[in-house]
C-alpha cells in the first residue's frame, strides 16, 4: 500500500519524528487536493446531486401581514433532504453577508417572532414543497424594521471526513459531498418606518488591464429606520444625446442599520464607443412589482 507515493513498509521503518513529518504532508496535500476538487466541483455544473431553488427570494411583513408562504424546488435529478431554519446575519459595508452571535446596537432581528412548518422538506426530482411562515408580534414591540434570514440547507446522504483521521490511517479514500445552501432575507416592518436614499460618491475606473472591463464605484447612504431595495441601471450619453445602458443591476439592498454601502458595477461598453466623454447616469428604482419609484439618481460627467 502507497501513501501518495511513499511505501507503508518504508514509512514505518522512518524515525519518529520523520514519521510525523510525512504524517503532516500528507495532511496538507489532502487538505490541498480537497481544495481544488471543491474548486472543480464548484465550477462544473455535470454532477448528479440535489439542487435548489426557493420562490419569492423575499419575504416582507408589513401592515396587516401575519402570513407568508416560500416554495422549496429540487430542481436537481437526485432526491433531496432540505433542513429550514432562521438565522441572523449583517450586512458589511462591501454588501457581503456575516453570520450574527452578538447583536450589535441598532440591529433589530426577526427570529423571535416568525414560526414557520414544516421544518425540514424530502423533496424528489422536479418536486415542490411550501413552506408556511406565521408572525406573532410581542406586546410592546419597538417600532422599525426587523429582519432575518430563512436558510434552506441541503442534507448530504452521508456524512463529510475528518482529514486528520485520514492522515493516520494506511488506507486513504476520500468521498466529498457538495452541501447547497440558499438564504432569504424574512423582514418586519412595525409601526411608522421610512427611508430615504442617495448616493454619496461615484467614481470611474478605466480597466486595470488589457481586455478587462472598466467599472463605476459608488456608495449609496441611507436614511431612515427601514432597509431599501430595488435595482440599479447604468447609461452613457454621448456629447450628440445619444444614450447607450451600459450596466444593469437587479436586487441591490442596503439594509438597516448600515447607512452606507460601497458598490463595483463593471461596464458593458458597446464597440466603437467612447466611454472616457460623455456623461454616465446612474438610476436606482424600487422594484416593478413596488411601484418602479425612482429611489435615487446621479451623473458624472467625464472626463
Amino acid at each position: 500500500m502507497q501513501s501518495y507515493g511513499i511505501p507503508q513498509r518504508k514509512l514505518k521503518h522512518l524515525p519518529a519524528s520523520q514519521q510525523l513529518i510525512m504524517k503532516y504532508q500528507v495532511e496538507k496535500l489532502l487538505v490541498q487536493t480537497i481544495f481544488l476538487f471543491l474548486v472543480a466541483v464548484t465550477a462544473s455544473e455535470s454532477f448528479a446531486a440535489p439542487r435548489l431553488m426557493v420562490t419569492p427570494t423575499r419575504l416582507v411583513f408589513d401592515g396587516n401581514t401575519r402570513s407568508a408562504q416560500v416554495s422549496v424546488i429540487n430542481t436537481g435529478d437526485e432526491t433531496g433532504t432540505y433542513r429550514i431554519k432562521l438565522v441572523n446575519k449583517r450586512m458589511t459595508f462591501e454588501g457581503k453577508f456575516e453570520n450574527v452571535e452578538t447583536a450589535k446596537p441598532g440591529e433589530m432581528f426577526a427570529d423571535k417572532m416568525v414560526r414557520y412548518s414544516p421544518r425540514q422538506v424530502v423533496l424528489e426530482p422536479g418536486k415542490s414543497q411550501v413552506v408556511r411562515f406565521m408572525l406573532r408580534k410581542r406586546a410592546g414591540l419597538e417600532a422599525g424594521e426587523y429582519r432575518s434570514h430563512i436558510l434552506f440547507k441541503a442534507i448530504p446522504k452521508e456524512a463529510g471526513v475528518d482529514v486528520k483521521s485520514i492522515a493516520k490511517s494506511d488506507n486513504i479514500s476520500i468521498s466529498l459531498t457538495p452541501i447547497i445552501s440558499i438564504s432569504i432575507p424574512v423582514i418586519v416592518r412595525h409601526g411608522k418606518t421610512n427611508a430615504s436614499v442617495a448616493f454619496s460618491s461615484v467614481k470611474y475606473n478605466p480597466p486595470p488591464k488589457e481586455d478587462a472591463l472598466p467599472s463605476l464605484y459608488m456608495e449609496i447612504k441611507r436614511d431612515g429606520n427601514q432597509s431599501v431595495y430595488g435595482d440599479m441601471l447604468v447609461e452613457h450619453v454621448q456629447d450628440n444625446g445619444t444614450s447607450n445602458v451600459i450596466a444593469q443591476i437587479n436586487g441591490i439592498a442596503v439594509y438597516t442599520p448600515n447607512e452606507k454601502r460601497a458598490l463595483t458595477l463593471p461596464l458593458k461598453v458597446p464597440d466603437g464607443l467612447n466611454i472616457t466623454s460623455g456623461i454616465i447616469r446612474v438610476f436606482y428604482r424600487s422594484k416593478a412589482g413596488q411601484g418602479n419609484n425612482l429611489l435615487a439618481q446621479t451623473e458624472l460627467r467625464l472626463p
